[in-house]
């Protein structure tokens, strides 16, 4: 009898110390990691965004029943490549996957360690960097995906935006002339942006006048809005991630009346508290965002109504685009059988390669250009209203070499679709102009492009409105 019972237990420890982990694992908490700049407002919303999906996942059960944890880490305004990279590597080493980064610097800080702490990484701000090692050397940098749109997409579709929008405009006696004036900051994504928008608004009949690269610093821009003035372009397209360039040139506009219409990126007034702080000056500006109460998916509005509950105010892009990585992540998860290590969570990433495979996000439908059938000399065509454009796949721009098409960075709607769920096959920025600032503090911010999301799809060029100091 006291054999039985000895044989018994030694299977029952037996059973526990083999299977007992299996049987445990579902309780393990999935780890994440969130490494942004805390100091500004890209980075404030990165950290929100990532909370939000958390809770509301863990909420509905977690991840085949295993909760997401959080852990932070904080690398202040993203302009310190060291200090990114410390920051990075103490967190990669806690975490199953990472997700954030708005400015590419940091991204250029952190390359040496992406090889080497070998954990997926979700890049939801910053579009140059880290994908484009992709094509050369896979085996070290396959761990890194963008969701947000690169750099070279991006152009894409402020191209289409020109050729479809601003021509209208030009055409409707709106804005007088097509000839451009392009400012940005000197800082890498800046940079890569006027480099390759330039020409190919040329090619669309735009004349572009003059490009100027302004100091992370400068204080003063006085002689800028001479030019501007001088110049006699109508139109300004800018690239500003830097909140005090952002800030300062949004100002010297409107102070100074300087008779141009401005479009273009500028994150600072993405957030509405900002908005407010620049009293008023900001009217008028026409900005791309990835963050808008339209009806993008069917889970756009959620999105916006809960974040806006939770935290009394707008979503700006880089909120959008990490709360739908943590989803992604978790549907990767999935996807992978509950498995977290960083080659089954890469294979399952990989997975969400085109259409009818994505994830529908708040943002858009998010699906990661593949590594087979890449092709840096594919032709790039883009139709717009002004005319047609093409170019090679893979064009030199500064520090490196963007691809339009590049394995792992989000795929750009560039088709139109009908009886789907979403109006694009791919990620598209929606272009939204600020409204005037109301004695309470509040605005409007009115959808002008992609027409599908409009208010007035069938006229969104009369929802254009000149900003106060171009009106006769």
């Amino acid at each position: 009898m006291m054999r039985k019972y000895l044989k018994g237990l030694m299977l029952a420890i037996v059973a526990l110390v083999v299977f007992g982990p299996l049987m445990a694992q579902p309780q393990q908490t999935i780890k994440i990691g969130v490494v942004t700049g805390l100091e500004i407002a890209n980075g404030r919303d990165t950290l929100r965004g990532a909370e939000l999906a958390v809770e509301e996942i863990n909420a509905a059960g977690g991840v085949m029943g295993r909760k997401i944890e959080l852990v932070i880490g904080d690398i202040k305004t993203e302009g310190d490549g060291e200090l990114a990279r410390r920051v990075y590597q103490d967190v990669a080493a806690k975490v199953d996957a990472v997700v954030g980064f708005f400015r590419s610097e940091a991204v250029l800080g952190i390359l040496p360690d992406i090889p080497r702490m070998k954990k997926p990484l979700l890049i939801t701000g910053a579009t140059s960097l880290a994908t484009d090692r992709i094509p050369t050397d896979y085996a070290n940098y396959k761990y890194v995906f963008r969701p947000m749109l690169n750099t070279f997409s991006l152009v894409g579709d402020s191209l289409r935006f020109a050729g479809d929008y601003l021509y209208g405009l030009v055409e409707r006696g709106i804005l007088p002339n097509r000839k451009v004036f392009l400012v940005g900051e000197d800082l890498t994504s800046a940079n890569t942006y006027m480099a390759l928008l330039g020409p190919r608004l040329g090619e669309l009949g735009f004349e572009v006048v003059n490009a100027k690269r302004l100091a992370v610093g400068t204080r003063d821009l006085t002689p800028l809005m001479t030019e501007l003035k001088g110049s006699g372009a109508s139109i300004v397209f800018t690239f500003f991630s830097d909140p005090g360039l952002a800030a300062l040139f949004t100002r010297a506009w409107a102070e100074t009346k300087t008779k141009v219409a401005v479009f273009g990126i500028n994150v600072l007034l993405q957030d509405d508290v900002s908005v407010r702080e620049l009293k008023g000056a900001g009217t008028g500006y026409v900005i791309a965002d990835f963050s808008a109460d339209a009806p993008v998916t069917p889970k756009t509005k959620a999105y916006f109504s809960a974040f806006q509950k939770k935290y009394g105010v707008r979503p700006i892009y880089t909120a959008g685009i990490t709360y739908d990585s943590i989803y992604i992540l978790a549907e990767a998860i999935k996807k992978a059988g509950g498995k977290t290590d960083a080659d089954s969570l890469v294979q399952a990433l990989e997975s969400f390669d085109k259409y009818d495979n994505a994830y529908i996000g708040a943002g858009g439908p998010y699906s990661f250009y593949p590594v087979a059938g890449f092709n840096p000399r594919e032709k790039i065509k883009l139709s717009t209203t002004a005319g047609d454009l093409e170019f090679d796949n893979c064009l030199p721009a500064g520090i490196t070499t963007l691809c339009f098409k590049n394995p792992h960075d989000v795929r750009w709607g560039f088709t139109k679709l009908q009886g789907k769920l979403t109006a694009f096959d791919g990620l598209r920025a929606v272009w939204t102009q600020i409204g005037p600032l109301g004695a309470d503090g509040s605005f409007d911010r009115v959808l002008l492009y992609p027409g599908e999301f409009s208010d007035k799809p069938d006229d969104p060029f009369s929802l254009y409105q000149l900003p106060p100091h171009m009106r006769p």
